[in-house]
């Protein structure tokens, strides 16, 4: 799948971070908005819906970012963007995330655990954004 005009938003609270996100997939033709917060990121979604959305779990409160996608997939204008989690809460707080993705509980079509390698990262928007399983 062609990467040129495809839209991502990361939602994210460290700019280290947004930094690296932009440095792995920017050269790879994406387009990449980068929100500190979960407040500014559900009003960047709402303004220009993007392709797909990076969440990170641990935003202000440790579930912000679970609860961010759960509003997301509620709003019929944003249910059909894909999220991809990403956070080291698996590691801080030793769950394994992957096994719950579609549930209720982790609204969302993959999860990677931080530190992002950078050609996983690829490859995972890459999979989501071509809708492969």
């Amino acid at each position: 799948m062609s990467s040129d005009g495809k839209r991502i938003l990361l939602i994210d609270d460290d700019p280290d971070m947004h930094d690296a996100v932009r440095l792995i997939l920017e050269p790879a033709g994406y387009q990449v908005t980068c929100c500190l917060t979960g407040p500014a990121g559900l009003e960047a979604l709402r303004r220009s819906k993007p392709d797909l959305l990076l969440l990170d779990i641990m935003l202000a409160s440790p579930s912000e970012g679970f609860h961010l996608a759960y509003e997301v997939k509620q709003d019929e204008l944003l249910k059909d963007v894909p999220i991809i989690m990403i956070s080291s809460i698996g590691q801080t707080m030793g769950m394994d995330f992957g096994k719950e993705l579609g549930s209720d509980y982790v609204q969302a079509d993959l999860f990677l655990e931080k530190p992002l390698d950078a050609k996983a990262l690829r490859a995972a928007v890459e999979k989501v954004l071509s809708g492969g399983d």
